[in-house]
């Protein structure tokens, strides 16, 4: 075993998954020096997450790889429901989408092996190497304040070698079993479920075709005995190769010591109540699926957990990559700015990012445990409900209040693709305006559908990292000028951390203004945007020193010192 020379980095992440990919992504973006390290010797190549939502499809679209994502995917079409082998529900994807909210009105189904592949060309095409087969076996903080890390590489079969590596921060991406969550002490709080699930790609042949649409991406069995979900794969639709993710019987489970891909290929018929044959397996894994996470994302603010080492939670809504994917982006730019010297205070920016995500995480595992409890609960009366009831519900109660009524509609939609998440019990979130605006700080920034690129999401344009600062403004205000005044402070004083986009009410910007729900006849609004895309600051008076007070807070401005 032999030691290499110490190396010093701004940025240490473990694991390289989607999130741990996420956050190097990010951090590359903002010339960040980094590195990232991951035991295994690949990304993966099975499909395991399988649903990226619209939000998660923003993200990609600062990165640039919105587009390529939907070319290797499948958009959700439309989905089957079985229950007890009957068909009874046929979903319409379209029926909830809505072209006003977001660029990308759709769930993408996209193999996670594809993710990871998306995720880690956009580094190899920015210089950045991940180093695999490396695994990190300790760190001790030092007196300086630094983390030292010792890493295990065994890239080199017949001579392992430990690399000492220092760093600010130190990001845990390492799943589930988190050797930085471990090392920290931290409790990983909740329960496992007795259900025990299989998940597994293979090739599937339904002999009751006629009962299948399409359109249909999806189809959900719902039985007596649990459920199974089937997943179609594209690129792949000619060989009918599946995502098949269920509930095991318990009769299974009490007979067979080690269940393997025959047992689940006999027993699913009988499972679901439909006569249907699994073949050629890809890939196969029995598991329990927990509901838990950590009291704290974040130790002494140099210390992070994301994704899965934070939170993990039933499959139910596909939520899980997601929820890791949008960790790592608002920890990437905060992160950016304390490594650049931007702040005020190193410690008042980074714990906003606890604040907020922790919140998401605990209302993302309780409202999935609710779920994952019905869909497997075996009272009786639940049971009923489940199969008898929610069929008869879905058609003649919730199908016509999604068709005809377009605030359930948008909201459904907003919740599912996760673009209703918000921060604005964050204390980053702050404004003049009323709690009961529309439009509040904390909130994900509105989409003009008529302006699709109204804050461009180029990699072009991170040559620097800063804020966006969209001011409307009605010219025909008797008190106009104190937005100009306002306009004129923020360039003179904060250039190098806003960038400001002035618009005047015309017929052009009125969706504009609508989007903001900003009232043509008020002097206007103003509204600074993060950049994960979220509203830092709204104000409506632009007084200059009530925002002055809010930003020097947090940040400093070369400008204003000087």
């Amino acid at each position: 075993m032999s030691s290499l020379e110490l190396e010093n980095v701004d940025v240490i992440i473990i694991g390289a998954g989607p999130t741990g990919l996420m956050l190097a992504c990010q951090l590359s973006l903002y010339g960040i020096r980094f590195r990232i390290f991951d035991k295994s010797a690949d990304h993966t190549t099975q499909s395991r997450a399988l649903v990226v939502h619209a939000r998660s499809l923003e993200i990609f679209d600062q990165l640039g790889l919105a587009d390529e994502a939907i070319s290797r995917g499948e958009i959700g079409q439309g989905a089957s429901g079985f229950f007890n082998g009957r068909k009874r529900i046929e979903i319409d994807m379209n029926l909830i989408r809505t072209q006003n909210i977001t660029k990308y009105p759709f769930m993408l189904i996209l193999e996670q092996s594809q993710t990871e592949e998306l995720l880690e060309e956009f580094l190899v095409k920015r210089g950045i190497k991940i180093d695999r087969q490396c695994e990190l076996i300790d760190f001790v903080e030092l007196n300086d304040g630094l983390i030292e890390c010792t890493i295990k590489d065994i890239r080199n079969t017949t001579d392992e070698r430990l690399i000492k590596i220092r760093t600010k921060y130190l990001c845990g991406c390492d799943g589930a079993h988190s050797k930085v969550r471990k090392n920290l002490q931290l409790s990983f709080t909740g329960n496992t479920y007795q259900e025990t699930l299989f998940v597994l790609d293979c090739h599937v042949k339904f002999f009751d075709e006629e009962n299948i649409s399409n359109t249909a991406t999806m189809q959900f069995n719902m039985t007596r005995s649990g459920f199974c979900l089937f997943f179609r794969l594209k690129n792949y639709a000619n060989e009918h190769r599946y995502r098949v993710i269920g509930t095991i019987p318990h009769h299974l489970l009490n007979s067979i010591n080690e269940l393997k891909f025959e047992d689940i290929q006999s027993s699913i018929s009988q499972h679901i109540e439909r006569k249907v044959e699994l073949y050629d397996e890809i890939w196969m894994s029995i598991y329990r699926t927990h509901h838990r996470h950590v009291e704290t994302f974040s130790v002494r603010n140099k210390y992070f957990l994301v994704g899965d080492a934070a939170h993990i939670h039933s499959p139910v809504g596909g939520q899980g990559m997601n929820t890791g994917l949008q960790d790592a982006f608002n920890l990437g730019w905060k992160l950016a700015f304390n490594i650049q010297d931007k702040v005020t205070n190193n410690d008042e920016l980074l714990k906003t990012y606890n604040e907020e995500r922790l919140r998401v995480a605990m209302e993302l595992v309780h409202s999935t445990d609710r779920a994952f409890a019905f869909v497997t609960n075996s009272h009786w009366f639940i049971r009923f409900v489940r199969i008898r009831i929610i069929p008869y519900l879905y058609q003649y109660i919730v199908y016509p209040l999604i068709k005809y009524i377009s605030y359930i509609r948008v909201g459904l939609f907003k919740r599912l693709s996760m673009l209703a998440i918000h921060y604005r019990l964050s204390s980053f979130s702050i404004g003049d305006s009323s709690k009961h605006d529309k439009i509040q700080p904390g909130d994900r920034m509105p989409y003009v559908s008529t302006h699709p690129n109204i804050l461009s999401t180029s990699i072009d344009n991170y040559d620097r990292l800063c804020f966006h600062f969209f001011i409307l403004i009605n010219p025909k205000h008797k008190n106009r000028n104190m937005a100009y005044l306002f306009i004129q402070f923020i360039e003179n004083h904060y250039s190098d951390l806003i960038q400001v986009h002035q618009f005047e009410y015309s017929n052009e910007t009125k969706e504009i203004f609508d989007a903001f729900a900003v009232i043509k006849d008020t002097i206007g609004g103003g509204f600074l945007i993060r950049p994960d895309q979220y509203i830092a600051y709204s104000t409506k008076t632009f007084h200059i020193q009530h925002f002055t007070d809010y930003f020097s807070r947090y940040f400093q401005s070369k400008n204003l010192n000087s």
